[in-house]
């Protein structure tokens, strides 16, 4: 892996990897909900959107086919801290597909009626998905308060409406620059393809990082959530739909420390709450944990749906199966999982997108990159007293906030 920041300030990480048979490239620039306020909120999403309507002097049409007759699409994804753009390709497209990148760094030359018209896609989009991003309204307010990490990453037609094209242009400028961005080549790469890459890419002027990005890290009311419930009722579904979710300090777990301590817990087919929730007790078709990650913040959620009359005994299971974990989980466990965080990390060199995509999501956690090797180094670390005592720091009243929705009437 060959890290370098540019004579311009761009950073690009290029990772080879022996015997790949595709090329992966992906741009990943610091922005999305948790950077926008009141006013702007989806702005990121829409300037995602942008960039297909025009980079440079290449129509929308023109973008479309020259992606497709290298056999590829170019796609566009916004997150609540990262905007990214990304392309797989047969390595022969390699510098052709880079001209696509070069372009979205340098464009900012827009339309009136190119806004208009991206407005109208978004605004559909927004509607189009307007139950469900209101349920998620409603859950990432519970998990985060006031904190703009419950801001929607869609943001609401008003604000859309509201959004001038010089407000637009004068965001990318602040976003797109030097300390913001990470270019990631992975894949059939060779030496002098990385050099020809840094060549190209250190001739393009990139933005000063005039104002650091806003974190907005206010109190937003985590680890003091004793208490925290919500209850909606609707009466029309067949199911109430759970969440307990618990707040991770970053400070004293880690990031790999919560994903195993996940993996164990209620992350695959073998974890505790699939044995004891579905297996052993028949009381749910599917239960599963997750962690949801950001550069400074964390939460880990279990999530299932139940039947009404279920509800307080598959509670009362899950509390009691989450105490036990404090003193329960063995060294068996540790075993058992460790293939999922060592040999099998190897699966990313047959793809080259998951490794492409994890090296950016770190840079936008400001975390090292780390290769391969030092990853399933890190992760050998990890042993079952160390998982015990995540348990013990996790599993807490004060952490935890449960959302329940569906037919709890009188529940």
């Amino acid at each position: 892996m060959q890290k370098r920041t540019l004579n311009n300030g761009l950073k690009v990480i290029c990772y080879p990897i022996e015997h790949a048979m595709s090329v992966e490239i992906g741009l990943y620039i610091r922005a999305g909900a948790r950077y926008e306020n009141k006013e702007n909120n989806g702005i990121t999403h829409l300037l995602e959107h942008m960039h297909f309507r025009q980079l440079g002097n290449m129509k929308q049409k023109e973008i479309y086919e020259y992606a497709e007759k290298m056999g590829s699409t170019l796609r566009g994804t916004t997150y609540k801290e990262m905007l990214c753009f990304n392309i797989k390709v047969r390595p022969k497209y390699l510098k052709k597909s880079l001209n696509l990148f070069e372009k979205i760094i340098t464009t900012y030359e827009w339309t009136e009626e190119q806004l208009k018209s991206e407005k109208k896609v978004v605004i559909s989009e927004i509607r189009e998905k307007e139950d469900n991003n209101e349920n998620q309204k409603i859950i990432d307010r519970v998990i985060w308060n006031k904190h703009p990490l419950s801001n929607s990453i869609l943001g609401n037609a008003s604000n859309i409406k509201r959004i001038t094209l010089q407000k637009l242009v004068q965001y990318k400028k602040k976003i797109f620059c030097k300390d913001n961005m990470l270019l990631v080549i992975t894949g059939a790469i060779n030496e002098e393809e990385i050099i020809w890459i840094n060549k190209k890419f250190e001739a393009i002027a990139i933005n000063e990082c005039l104002q650091k990005i806003n974190s907005n890290n206010m109190n937003d009311g985590q680890f003091k959530r004793k208490h925290n419930y919500l209850m909606k009722n609707y009466p029309e579904w067949n199911l109430i739909n759970m969440q307990l979710i618990f707040d991770v300090d970053l400070k004293q777990i880690k990031e790999n420390e919560l994903l195993f301590f996940n993996s164990i817990v209620g992350g695959g087919d073998g974890s505790y709450l699939q044995q004891e929730i579905r297996d052993k007790r028949g009381m749910v078709y599917d239960i599963y944990s997750y962690g949801e990650i950001f550069s400074d913040k964390a939460v880990w959620s279990i999530v299932y749906s139940i039947e009404k009359d279920q509800l307080y005994l598959s509670l009362n299971v899950i509390v009691k199966m989450l105490k036990m974990l404090k003193t329960v989980i063995s060294q068996e466990d540790i075993e058992k999982n460790m293939p999922f965080f060592t040999e099998n990390l190897w699966y990313w060199t047959e793809g080259t997108k998951e490794l492409n995509f994890q090296l950016g999501n770190d840079f936008i956690k400001n975390k090292i990159g780390l290769t391969i090797n030092e990853r399933i180094k890190e992760n050998e670390k990890i042993n079952y007293e160390r998982m015990q005592k995540v348990a013990e720091i996790i599993l807490k009243n004060k952490n935890m906030s449960l959302i329940a929705m569906g037919p709890i009437k009188g529940r």
